[in-house]
């Protein structure tokens, strides 16, 4: 165990205790364990934001590094499409991926998984992908994939997050663009796991009152091996930005209704986003919305904390340490790692 790893367990027995959670424990599976291995990781943002300093930037591998020695073992990495393809149809960007294959090279070498999140909310130069009359077309789209896909296609590692947060626009538009961007990756030779997300911004506590339910079971992959990212928020406001602690038992049932969707339909889900504050009620519901995944794998197969990646380590919703300091949302999150 690593000098920093100790001291996220002595930090994490003071955490607990403080919060009310009994002192860390091996993990004890519940009655529903069925399924792939759960993975538990954060996202790595940065790539998605507008500009720093007048240039944007890759996570540094430091950030990564710290996320690893602790034991998480999946990073989400949201980019902007344009900056890796600048223009339609044409060649990617040698200098823009170099970054990104530093990333990918070191998650992926220690064992963990990295999905590759186009972070565009279903638009490019503000116009929906595909829709009738937009300059941007699924087969656009599909060809950017089908590139990453061929750099990738060798590594089981990399998954492929094909769009954050579609809204606002045609349900079966969404359906066709990532239908046409998953089989564009199965055609360059890519095998591992790829994410289709719904209308909606793919919230989880809206899935099934939102068209997601019935028209996302139309998703087509010629490997069949597929997973749909859902995201979900639990403090006040169930959005990125609290507005207060979590309500009192939100943890164990906001993802009732999608878990049992995808149980009847024979579905898995990957909670691509979710966070909360640090008020002791919104870090017990935490804990519970972890507990409620990992028990029942047999549909969720894994999820990211928003966020990680070095940018933002100060707000109350970061996983990133601050001076030094664990955020308590990351030693709660450490005590579901495998040990």
């Amino acid at each position: 165990m690593s000098i920093l790893s100790r001291r996220t367990v002595i930090a994490g027995a003071a955490f607990a205790l403080s919060y009310g959670l009994g002192a860390p424990q091996a993990w004890t599976a519940g009655a529903v364990t069925r399924g792939p291995r759960f993975r538990l990781g954060v996202n790595l943002a940065g790539a998605e934001f507008k500009k720093i300093g007048g240039r944007w930037r890759w996570p540094k591998l430091d950030n990564l590094r710290y996320y690893l020695d602790n034991g998480f073992n999946i990073f989400r990495l949201p980019f902007k499409w344009d900056r890796l393809q600048p223009e339609l149809s044409e060649p990617l960007l040698e200098d823009a991926l170099a970054g990104l294959d530093e990333i990918v090279d070191l998650a992926t070498g220690a064992g963990a998984v990295v999905v590759l999140d186009s972070h565009d909310y279903g638009r490019r130069d503000g116009q929906v992908i595909g829709d009738p009359g937009s300059t941007v077309s699924a087969a656009d789209f599909a060809d950017f994939w089908g590139r990453i896909a061929r750099r990738y296609r060798t590594n089981d590692l990399v998954w492929y997050g094909l769009m954050n947060e579609p809204h606002g626009e045609d349900p079966m538009v969404n359906l066709t663009v990532q239908n046409a961007a998953c089989a564009a990756i199965r055609a360059a030779g890519a095998k591992s796991k790829v994410l289709f997300s719904g209308v909606s911004w793919t919230k989880a506590n809206t899935w099934l009152r939102s068209s997601n339910a019935e028209v996302m079971l139309q998703v087509r992959d010629p490997e069949n091996n597929f997973a749909f990212d859902a995201h979900q928020y639990i403090d006040q406001g169930v959005g990125g930005a609290p507005k207060g602690p979590a309500r009192p038992g939100i943890g164990s049932r906001v993802l009732e209704d999608i878990y049992k969707w995808g149980r009847q339909h024979q579905r898995q889900v990957f909670l691509g986003e979710f966070a909360s504050g640090q008020y002791p009620a919104s870090l017990k519901e935490l804990r519970a919305l972890v507990a409620f995944m990992k028990e029942r794998s047999d549909v969720f197969i894994g999820a990211t904390y928003f966020a990680g990646g070095g940018t933002w380590g100060k707000s109350p919703n970061s996983a990133d340490p601050v001076n030094g300091v664990d955020k308590p949302q990351t030693l709660l999150m450490e005590r579901f790692l495998p040990k």
